[in-house]
């Protein structure tokens, strides 16, 4: 078996960066509310297609069998609100990469992002491993 150690979701739907561009923009705005974490709306099929081209085709061509899959790094940006912009930002990406890996569990091994803010534990990876189980 032929294991990526290291790919990562660049190729996430457009619905993905159309929550984080709202989610800045919302900061703002001191009369929006921050604790409610709002929907993203991802079809399973948009999800399919922005692997298809992508990483699967990849996948494919190099031949490797399954790829540890994680959230784009360069789109963490925990510098970016605070404790809860971080986590729910966080949440939505960790929780597209485990549908992604619910599509595809033969080619894909999920990674969690984890929101990286001082002071503040790390429950994300306590939300993923629990719910693994």
């Amino acid at each position: 078996m032929i294991i990526d150690c290291h790919g990562h979701y660049t190729t996430a739907p457009k619905g993905l960066q159309a929550y984080r561009d709202a989610q800045i923009a919302g900061l703002k705005d001191l009369r929006v509310a921050r604790t409610e974490r709002a929907r993203v709306d991802i079809s399973d099929d948009e999800i399919r297609q922005s692997l298809e081209n992508a990483q699967l085709k990849l996948q494919r061509e190099r031949g490797t069998d399954v790829t540890i899959f994680s959230p784009r790094a360069s789109a963490m940006a925990h510098h970016i609100g605070d404790a809860t912009t971080s986590l729910h930002w966080s949440e939505h990406c960790n929780d597209l990469i485990h549908r992604v890996c619910a599509l595809y569990p033969d080619n894909f091994v999920g990674v969690c992002q984890l929101p990286q803010t001082p002071g503040e534990p790390l429950g994300e990876l306590h939300r993923r491993s629990s719910s693994a189980a």
